[in-house]
């Protein structure tokens, strides 16, 4: 492990007002600004942010150095060096650098070269991107599949399509802000339910179906939710759309391929598979590669979104080398191959998540899967935990404020296949030991 100091990190000790400030308020202060000069009225944003740098409380845009495996070299903005086990990379199946995947990437480039036409509307299609659509169809047993550029994209675009102005869409609360945001460029009334509360849903859904029966009802959850490891009763929550003529939409990133016994994910496990009207993924999770896509039984739902979605007329399409790496990680997913890769990662998994626990901290969730959320709490003990753990030779990323709470902010530990059992307990004691520092420091 090697840690390269800047000049400009201040040393532990007493805390100035900016100090603290950095420390300890909120980042949302900043979300909504007012002034004339566009150029000039973040300015305090920017003040507050280099604070934070010199503090050693920024951990975020950090770059890699290395190749994303199990162990990596990562650097900060301001030249923090982290050489270590590495759980902040999302390869949760370890297929970034397998052979099987390097060789179709090397193919695709020399058989199509580095760019699409154009957007999935206008000639961004290979041969590639229809084999990837036929696959995915046939491992999420529906018939109709379209590529997005990213996963982001999928759920923004099909929601934002699909849904018009007198429609209805609930979202679980904690609802990942690609599907938050395409709710709200979609123009339909907008309901939040609480997380995982099927219960709510009936509710929401016997206020909406009371007054309007004609216009159509989105209800949109995840197959595991990333911050907190946990999954929705996803076969119930089915039920209660058919029972009140919703559709339901499933985001699918982190469990498709990473889970169930076949790589069906959380579809698979509640036996739903080809049941389910919309279901949306990534392939940055599993694929070794950036795009998304989404599967539905609706032949013209898709062709819908297909024209109407944005990134699928005014974006480029995903490149052929991307493209034929999501295709080579299905067909390893699919393989005997990819169930061992499953059940390695799910023992690093819970080796991460019981060697914690001992150790005293609160681990989140209540499903095993590769993401394994430590919870912190306050803000401040988190932003002084994530500059130790750097230090110590950890690459784990903290998250705070917007995507969760202020006093909920936690690590989000990401598991891979081949983490070997040195680099789980490693990472076990730096977390246990930079954390317990962090929280005696701002206990002072």
């Amino acid at each position: 492990m090697t840690t390269t100091v800047p000049a400009t990190t201040t040393a532990a000790g007493p805390l100035g007002d900016r100090e603290t400030d950095a420390r300890e308020k909120d980042i949302m202060r900043f979300r909504v600004v007012s002034g004339p000069d566009l150029t000039t009225r973040n300015d305090a944003y920017l003040a507050w942010q280099l604070d934070r740098q010199q503090a050693d409380l920024w951990p975020y845009f950090r770059r890699y150095d290395t190749a994303l495996t199990t162990r990596a070299t990562v650097v900060s903005d301001t030249g923090v060096i982290t050489e270590g086990p590495n759980f902040g990379g999302q390869d949760y199946l370890s297929l970034t650098g397998h052979p099987a995947i390097l060789d179709a990437a090397h193919q695709a480039l020399r058989d199509y070269g580095p760019l699409t036409a154009g957007s999935p509307a206008l000639g961004g299609a290979t041969p590639v991107s229809r084999a990837l659509e036929a696959g995915l169809a046939e491992a999420l047993r529906t018939e109709h599949v379209a590529l997005f550029p990213t996963g982001w994209a999928s759920g923004f675009g099909t929601i934002r399509a699909l849904m018009h102005r007198r429609d209805h869409i609930l979202l679980d609360k904690l609802s990942h802000d690609s599907l938050r945001q395409g709710a709200t460029a979609s123009g339909a009334s907008v309901e939040f339910f609480r997380h995982l509360d099927n219960d709510a849903v009936r509710r929401h859904l016997t206020g909406i179906r009371a007054t309007d029966t004609t216009h159509a009802v989105l209800v949109v959850t995840e197959g595991v939710f990333s911050m907190d490891s946990d999954t929705p009763q996803l076969a119930e929550l089915l039920g209660i759309c058919r029972e009140f003529g919703a559709q339901l939409m499933v985001d699918v990133a982190h469990d498709f391929g990473a889970m169930g016994e076949f790589g069906g994910g959380q579809l698979e496990v509640h036996d739903i598979l080809g049941e389910v009207d919309f279901v949306v993924g990534a392939f940055s999770k599993t694929f070794a590669t950036t795009g998304g896509f989404l599967a539905t039984p609706s032949a013209s739902a898709r062709e819908y979104v297909r024209m109407f979605g944005g990134p699928q007329t005014f974006s480029s399409a995903i490149t052929p080398v991307q493209t034929a790496v999501a295709h080579a990680s299905l067909s390893i997913v699919n393989s005997p191959e990819g169930a061992r890769r499953r059940a390695a990662v799910a023992a690093v998994a819970t080796r991460l998540r019981e060697g914690l626990t001992a150790r005293g901290m609160e681990v989140m969730g209540d499903v095993v899967c590769p993401v394994v959320p430590v919870l912190i709490g306050d803000t401040p003990t988190g932003r002084t935990a994530s500059g130790l753990i750097a230090r110590a030779g950890l690459v784990a990323h903290l998250v705070e404020q917007p995507a969760v709470a202020s006093d909920a902010a936690r690590f989000r530990m990401q598991a891979m296949a081949d983490h070997s059992n040195a680099d789980v307990d490693t990472a076990i004691d730096i977390l246990d030991t930079c954390i317990r520092k962090a929280r005696q420091q701002t206990a002072r």
